[in-house]
């Protein structure tokens, strides 16, 4: 197996499998879990799983994302996600509002402004925008349909996405669900042009990092967060401690700053700055990378 990332073969991996969960989303009549590794590089420090999904599993995974469904066929595997969390993250107006905050921090760092055209890339209903983003235009790419909030518009044809001018383009809490990282990345190369400003969010938990793996201090967090139930979290603790360690959940790829500079570097682009911020949401305070970066020239 070689990185996705930078391509090395000087990799290292643990031996786990797909989570019920989402083996119950994309293999519903598997009588047993797919068997996967976690891989990490050794020279570029990025962490994935082996099993990469296929388009037609990744449609079935995200079908109807957060819907009662969705809930429902979770909780039956994380006792932890109940309605009211699913309600919460779908209507998650901190993580938002910290989302906007570490952009415009990044942005005033590097005295980033006049920003008048701005597309979110996979941007659902375009909420992470703010008053000096798009000061012209708004725009979303998003396949999910889901209406965009006012003075922001869909762009659901990505044919046309080429028709456009971007002064900036984000793109949040995407790359780490992505079965072909680096695909993505060329996409975004594509619809750009040498003036435009990119910008990349994504958790910074890759588990092989000092600090990111699951400690005594995070679980009890969790367990006494008040929008959990003490006993039940405590009950699925114990009884996911017989599971193979870091099973394949929703977030495949797991980035450091190293990698993710690697990933820019490798897809034609130039680092203008890579920050790690700390976000609250609605279940807790979690660390985010931010990327700033633009196309190398003559590239």
């Amino acid at each position: 197996m070689n990185c996705l990332i930078c391509g090395s073969n000087n990799i290292s991996s643990t031996d786990t499998i797909v989570s019920d969960f989402v083996m119950a989303r994309i293999a519903p009549n598997e009588k047993e879990n797919y068997k996967t590794k976690l891989c990490f590089c050794k020279e570029c420090s990025f962490a994935f799983y082996e099993y990469r999904i296929n388009s037609e599993e990744e449609q079935a995974l995200y079908r109807n994302y957060r819907d009662s469904e969705y809930q429902k066929t979770r909780e039956k595997s994380e006792c932890w996600y109940t309605e009211k969390i699913n309600n919460l993250l779908n209507n998650d107006s901190t993580s938002i509002n910290e989302q906007k905050r570490v952009i415009r921090k990044i942005l005033n760092d590097n005295g980033i402004t006049n920003i008048k055209s701005a597309l979110d890339y996979g941007g659902n209903e375009g909420k992470t925008f703010f008053d000096e983003i798009g000061t012209e235009n708004k725009y979303v790419f998003d396949i999910s349909g889901v209406p965009t909030v006012k003075g922001v518009e869909n762009i659901s044809d990505f044919t046309k996405l080429s028709d456009y001018k971007f002064d900036f383009i984000m793109c949040n809490m995407l790359f780490e669900h992505l079965a072909d990282p680096m695909s993505l990345m060329g996409t975004l190369k594509d619809i750009g042009d040498d003036n435009t400003i990119y910008y990349i969010e994504v958790p910074s938990e890759n588990p092989f990092v000092s600090g990111n793996k699951h400690s005594i201090s995070k679980n009890l967090k969790l367990v006494f967060n008040p929008h959990f139930n003490f006993f039940k979290l405590v009950k699925y603790y114990f009884k996911k401690r017989k599971d193979p360690f870091m099973t394949m959940h929703e977030h495949i790829n797991f980035y450091t700053a190293d990698s993710m500079k690697k990933m820019i570097d490798l897809s034609g682009f130039t680092c203008i700055d890579i920050q790690e911020n700390e976000e609250d949401t609605a279940i807790g305070r979690q660390t985010v990378l931010s990327a700033l970066f633009k196309k190398s020239v003559g590239m």
